[in-house]
């Protein structure tokens, strides 16, 4: 896991557009040093943003780190606004999370750190580097699980987290104007066959009728099954804007009022 550079100043909230939010993540790092021998031990930091959280200290929701008697002990702390945590949860946010994960070695024992990258959202970022902009070290937590850090000038790592963003739609409203009828059916065939489309979609997870995870000309036939044949519903988000159930790579630059 990491040492982190000092918090940076606190970035104003940025306002998302409708339909937008940011979505909840936790990161949970075990960071180990020289175990079974003087000055070792394990800390375990937590990291994450949740829904009803405070961005200030609650008892029961975040734990203040208390440092060692020892000065010279293995210790690791997040600091974040120059308070240091164990545990901090903040309310969900837009804006990118800076927080530095300090290290204290042992001597000159190297120090652990391991997560589960499978918890950590597929949108966002969660990146760890250290104090000088990653020329030393650059980590992607969500493409692995473990660092080795066996350099006891690294004492301060920077963890950057771009908070991953939940996205909502109406499923079938193609064109945007908040309904499901023919014009979205003939909306999405000329996004498919025409060049210069008149209008062309901004909502490419609307435009999924079928909820296969791609758009292309099934999505059209099912609308037009559901319209004139009794066909079955679009899958949810239907007829209300939403969230998607079902994960895939398609994305709404426009989202729903």
């Amino acid at each position: 896991m990491s040492s982190i550079r000092i918090l940076l100043t606190t970035l104003g909230l940025l306002l998302l557009p409708n339909g937008l939010s940011a979505q909840e993540f936790t990161l949970s790092l075990e960071i180990s040093s020289s175990l079974g021998s003087v000055g070792g031990g394990i800390q375990n930091l937590t990291f994450g943003q949740q829904d009803g959280a405070s961005d200030g200290f609650v008892d029961g929701e975040d734990v203040y780190s208390t440092a060692p008697t020892n000065n010279g002990a293995f210790h690791a702390w997040i600091n974040i606004d120059g308070q240091d945590w164990q545990t901090c949860l903040r309310s969900p946010s837009s804006e990118e999370q800076i927080c530095v994960i300090g290290l204290n070695f042992y001597q000159t024992n190297p120090i652990f750190l391991q997560w589960d990258s499978s918890t950590l959202p597929e949108s966002g970022n969660f990146i760890l580097e250290d104090a000088f902009g990653g020329s030393i070290l650059f980590v992607d937590l969500q493409q692995q699980d473990s660092l080795l850090i066996d350099n006891i000038a690294l004492t301060s790592l920077v963890l950057r987290v771009t908070p991953p963003i939940v996205e909502s739609f109406r499923r079938g409203d193609v064109n945007g104007d908040q309904s499901f009828n023919m014009s979205d059916v003939i909306s999405g065939l000329e996004n498919l066959f025409l060049y210069q489309p008149s209008m062309p979609i901004t909502c490419l997870d609307a435009a999924d009728i079928n909820d296969d995870g791609s758009f292309n000309l099934g999505d059209s036939i099912f609308g037009l099954y559901y319209l004139f044949n009794g066909g079955p519903n679009p899958p949810t988000p239907f007829q209300a804007c939403d969230e998607d159930p079902t994960p895939d790579t398609l994305n709404c630059a426009a989202p729903c009022p």
